[in-house]
């Protein structure tokens, strides 16, 4: 955990995102008043202290209840104290709007939602707020097993608005909710101990600006004994993960439509889970920026995978770039994938309708059917219906346990295979493979007889073997697979 913590706290002064919360213990208290409704002034913060006008709001030395539905504002500071939200037995919505507010507590949550049917956290135009549970030095003995959070709901929560809002969780986590959590605005860093955003039961992000730095997991969702509960949803706004453990995960299903997404892993894969975004149960991804350095698999789903389009840049030092335990169906995007092991792999089927991909792979480029995985009958088809393929990989292009079928797209790859595994004869589209070695340095180009250029690939590894399919090559004609150093002449 100690070397977790460091790599975050160097992450922190790169990004310059925080400042050392206070240790300062609390002094004298006050007594307010408890009535309802709210006030347009707003609860002042004063060090050891605080003060309100109006109803709903009781106070006890550094303690400040909010026990009345409705809107309250917050300014000023507390050393060691906190807000709790608790309208009783009969929840009801709380908007707590923060202008200029820094909290502390030592020991516990800064802001706890003790009840309440959904709270606000609204960040005022223009202001800067900070929330912290514990102190900097706390990360000396943080193992994980800690509870709470900086913020702490045990209903819905929303966080929105223009103002700047800083989280350090150096006890645990930077925000828990127990319930749906949403983040539809605002400029949001986190620090956190253990993990940086946790929604129980679910977590949406639809805009706004998020950091977050964890030393476990950055970003997930935990729960899924409720009916279509669980899951992640990102449609919006701009969102970088560096995390000890994965980047994102949801317990069940995961969409990602929009937004600008930077996740970055730093765990060891033998020891803890540290995949850059990850479902339990189905994965989807229609658009956005997506852009993932991790130790483990870049993407997984423990269950099937579909992407229709977005922008990737995907790179695993450990693991496989696009990984699934069901079948995965790519209709569209921009592909750069990059991984130690196999570039996209599924356990099932790999169907390739649409996109352009780049890809480099320690172990196989695409990758279909698993040993043992206690299947009947064999299973491990690809099929390649379109799109654009560059594929440079240590082992095999393309490796389909059951069956290869390509049927449109044009596909250029090279590795260290002797023949074209599996190649179904039902395929619709003309696939061809040459015997020819290179190096990582030599450029692969396919010319036709009369000198037209087809295709041409940059080699990272080592090859033997070439595979070229395009709807340009004819059956029967003749063609060259050239390295710059060497030439071979194939018949489709």
């Amino acid at each position: 955990m100690k070397k977790i913590l460091v790599c975050i706290l160097s992450a922190i002064l790169a990004l310059s995102c925080f400042s050392a919360c206070s240790d300062t213990v609390i002094g004298a208290s006050n007594d307010g008043s408890t009535g309802a409704g709210g006030s347009e002034e707003a609860i002042t913060l004063n060090g050891d202290s605080a003060k309100y006008a109006g109803g709903g709001v009781s106070i006890d030395g550094s303690t400040v209840t909010i026990s009345a539905p409705g809107e309250y504002t917050v300014t000023g500071k507390l050393d060691n104290g906190r807000i709790i939200i608790n309208t009783g037995e009969v929840p009801g919505d709380v908007t707590l709007t923060l202008d200029g507010a820094d909290i502390t507590c030592l020991i516990d949550s800064a802001i706890y939602v003790a009840q309440a049917k959904n709270v606000d956290i609204v960040l005022a135009p223009g202001s800067t707020n900070k929330i912290t549970s514990g102190t900097e030095a706390d990360f000396e003995k943080a193992d994980g097993t800690a509870s709470g959070a900086a913020i702490y709901a045990e209903d819905d929560l929303d966080i929105k608005g223009e103002g700047t809002l800083q989280i350090c969780g150096y006890i645990n986590n930077g925000i828990t909710c127990k319930d749906d959590l949403d983040i539809k605005g605002g400029t949001i860093t986190v620090l956190a101990a253990n993990n940086g955003v946790r929604g129980s039961e679910s977590v949406s992000i639809t805009g706004g600006n998020l950091a977050v730095t964890a030393g476990n997991d950055g970003i997930k969702s935990t729960v899924a004994d409720k009916a279509e509960k669980g899951f992640v949803e990102i449609s919006g706004g701009s969102i970088a993960v560096a995390a000890g453990g994965d980047g994102i995960s949801a317990e069940t299903s995961l969409d990602i439509s929009g937004g600008v997404i930077v996740v970055s892993t730093t765990g060891d894969p033998a020891a803890v889970s540290s995949k850059g975004i990850k479902a339990n149960t189905g994965f989807t991804i229609s658009g956005g920026s997506i852009n993932v350095t991790s130790t483990d698999h870049a993407l997984k789903s423990a269950a099937s995978m579909s992407i229709t389009g977005g922008s990737f840049t995907l790179s695993s030092s450990d693991g496989k770039g696009i990984s699934a335990d069901g079948d995965i169906v790519i209709s569209g995007g921009d592909f750069n994938v990059s991984a130690v092991d196999d570039g996209i792999e599924s356990v099932t089927a790999v169907t390739i309708e649409g996109g352009s991909f780049n890809i480099t792979a320690g172990n196989d480029g695409l990758k279909a059917g698993e040993k043992g995985t206690g299947f009947e009958e064999k299973v491990g088809t690809v099929t390649i219906n379109g799109g654009s393929l560059n594929i440079s990989a240590y082992a095999d292009p393309i490796d389909a346990k059951a069956q290869l079928l390509v049927n449109g797209g044009s596909v250029l790859a090279c590795g260290t295979s002797k023949s074209i595994k599996n190649f179904s004869g039902d395929s619709a589209q003309a696939f061809t493979a040459c015997g020819i070695s290179g190096s990582s340095s030599d450029t692969i180009q396919i010319t036709a007889a009369d000198g037209t250029a087809l295709a041409s690939m940059a080699a990272s590894y080592g090859f033997n073997t070439v595979l070229f399919s395009s709807p340009e090559l004819l059956p029967g004609s003749e063609y060259t697979v050239s390295t710059g150093t060497a030439g071979v002449n194939v018949t489709a």
